[in-house]
């Protein structure tokens, strides 16, 4: 029992204050302020544990009022009053509240007051028993504070979390585990998970439950859990919960919604599945790259272009480049290199070697990640296998310089046949008609004279169709006065048979004759090539066609003021045989073909051959 109720139940019972034992117990307590009061509040006693808690000594408060013990407010309200007078009336009252000390400061009060009466009954004094209860006050504040944090935070944390007893019983639930459940406080406090959820469910909580109490450390597992929204993926973790001799007291557990995370892992799961094997299907593979931290990564398709079974070795730089072929090693790091220094993208083609020594040419894009502010995070780049494309390439440009070389010795063949066979023989037969014409004279009937007369019309106009057919097949100007006055000639008949009218201009006079045969071919073919392209798709009025020496170089310009095309549909008409063949005949005499071109710009073509 607690020493001032002890005390006050001795007076009640007729203890005498100023008995000598009764003053020694008091004095003696230090923990306590114990001291007497008039009828008025007037202190009449004081020991030392009022000494030591108010800070007066005896002679300092001797006579005065108790009410110097209480705040001004309290004061001014008549407390000190009021409380005298209520344990008057009752015998006794108990009473919690700030008291001041001598210094001004305060401290935190339990009081009990109770009335003395004499032997008629009447109040001749009062005992008060004051202890301070500041520090359990404090402590208790700080509890209390703690709770209402804990509980804040519990309250309002997406995660459910719980506290069993070692019997299984819940103990605690905050309010996601009541939500999430559809349950009530008043149905899951006291009560063991086999009460409230499905036995399967109930069985596999208990079952998580015992392996935390027999191992005494904290359990991690996944349940799929079945809530009002349907089923859901949590992450439970469970934990012991100890009493303070170290026995396990319970089972605490917190469990986080990872539903959404889990549908994020197997989508992303799904969409590198389908990026490998999209990879795989086409041959493309890719890595990237963090400088700050060093971390490169290939893909498994990357791994198998350079000959490698997937994730058989640790992938850095420095083992990429230690498998680029030792002659593009150093352009390779450098484009690399320059694109981190200058913050942009980068595509080049480099040899590599694998494993068993053979060679595969790939051909890489790569560009730079940055961060919302515009730092360069990371490189990332995409490489494509093209081996035998290049070698497919290559056989097409063979095939084609073949061919080229093939037309143009059949078309000197062909006009060479119609030149000495066909040309000569309907020469032979123009030459006998006109004979006979002149030896049967006017005395040959009329219809026979006008015979003769349309076959020699019929044989002048085929020998004019061979030579026109001839000069398209083997021009003469070009054998006999340079590529200049063919292009001339050329030119006239382009636009007397097309209606488009050309503007040729011939720079290059004094020089024609300088160009080699195979040059001046190539140049002649490719004008063909460029008007007959105009004529069928330009829809042009106007073309302009330039020959010039630049240096070292014939350079044959076409220029029109047609429709145009598109930049970006330049490659997908480059694979026409045409155009095909134009750069093979350019590429054959060593020059260069340039195509320029822009929706209702027009197009302009450049080709440029050595002397």
């Amino acid at each position: 029992m607690e020493l001032e109720t002890r005390l006050a139940r001795a007076l009640e019972a007729g203890a005498d204050p100023t008995d000598a034992q009764f003053r020694l117990l008091v004095e003696t307590v230090s923990d306590y302020a114990i001291y007497l009061l008039d009828t008025t509040g007037r202190v009449m006693s004081w020991n030392a544990g009022a000494e030591r808690i108010k800070g007066y000594a005896a002679r300092e408060i001797m006579g005065r009022s108790y009410s110097v013990f209480y705040p001004l407010e309290d004061r001014e309200a008549g407390i000190p009053e009021r409380n005298l007078a209520q344990a008057a009336r009752e015998g006794r009252i108990t009473t919690n509240g700030w008291r001041v000390r001598k210094d001004g400061t305060r401290f935190w009060a339990d009081v009990v007051v109770t009335a003395l009466r004499n032997r008629a009954g009447e109040v001749s004094g009062f005992a008060k028993v004051t202890r301070d209860l500041t520090t359990w006050r404090n402590a208790n504040e700080r509890l209390r504070e703690s709770e209402e944090l804990l509980k804040a935070f519990t309250e309002n944390s997406p995660a459910i979390m719980f506290l069993k007893d070692a019997s299984g019983r819940y103990r605690f639930v905050n309010r996601p585990f009541l939500k999430n459940y559809a349950l009530r406080a008043e149905e899951v406090i006291g009560r063991r998970d086999e009460d409230i959820f499905p036995p399967e469910s109930a069985q596999r909580f208990a079952s998580s439950d015992a392996q935390v109490l027999a191992k005494r450390a904290v359990v991690e597992t996944e349940h799929s859990l079945s809530t009002p929204d349907g089923e859901r993926m949590h992450m439970v973790v469970r934990f012991p919960v100890f009493d303070a001799s170290g026995a396990v007291a319970g089972v605490g557990g917190v469990a986080s919604d990872i539903t959404e995370r889990k549908r994020a892992e197997q989508s992303v799961l799904e969409r590198r599945t389908l990026l490998a094997q999209t990879q795989s299907l086409a041959g493309l593979g890719s890595w990237e790259w963090d400088p700050a931290s060093g971390r490169f990564t290939w893909s498994d398709e990357l791994y198998r272009i350079f000959g490698l079974e997937p994730r058989s070795m640790e992938p850095s730089f420095e083992a990429y480049l230690e498998r680029v072929h030792p002659e593009d090693r150093r352009m390779s790091g450098t484009v690399i290199a320059r694109a981190l220094a200058e913050g942009r993208g980068f595509k080049h083609e480099e040899r590599i070697v694998r494993p068993d020594a053979s060679e595969r040419l790939v051909r890489t894009h790569g560009q730079i990640v940055r961060d919302a502010d515009g730092r360069a995070l990371k490189l990332i780049a995409a490489c494509l296998d093209i081996t035998e494309q290049r070698r497919a390439e290559t056989a097409l440009q063979s095939l084609t310089r073949r061919l080229v070389q093939a037309e143009e010795s059949e078309r000197r063949r062909i006009a060479g046949e119609l030149h000495d066979r066909v040309g000569q023989t309907l020469s032979a037969l123009n030459i006998n008609l006109d004979i006979l014409l002149g030896m049967l004279g006017e005395k040959a009937p009329p219809d026979v004279r006008l015979r003769l007369r349309d076959s020699l019309a019929l044989v002048d106009g085929t020998l004019q169709s061979i030579e026109n057919v001839m000069a398209e097949l083997r021009p003469p100007l070009l054998e006999e006065y340079g590529v200049g006055a063919a292009l001339g000639w050329h030119a006239e008949e382009f636009s007397r048979r097309t209606g488009i009218a050309i503007e040729f201009e011939d720079l290059a006079r004094q020089r024609n004759r300088d160009l080699p045969r195979e040059a001046a071919v190539a140049l002649f073919r490719i004008s063909q090539e460029a008007l007959n392209n105009i004529a069928k798709h330009a829809n042009a009025r106007r073309v302009t066609l330039r020959l010039e020496p630049e240096g070292a170089h014939m350079v044959l310009t076409v220029r029109d003021d047609g429709a145009g095309f598109d930049p970006a549909e330049a490659r997908a008409r480059s694979s026409r045989y045409g155009m095909t063949t134009m750069k093979e005949r350019v590429l054959a005499a060593g020059g260069l073909l340039e195509v320029d071109s822009a929706p209702g710009k027009g197009t302009t073509l450049r080709a440029r051959v050595p002397f």
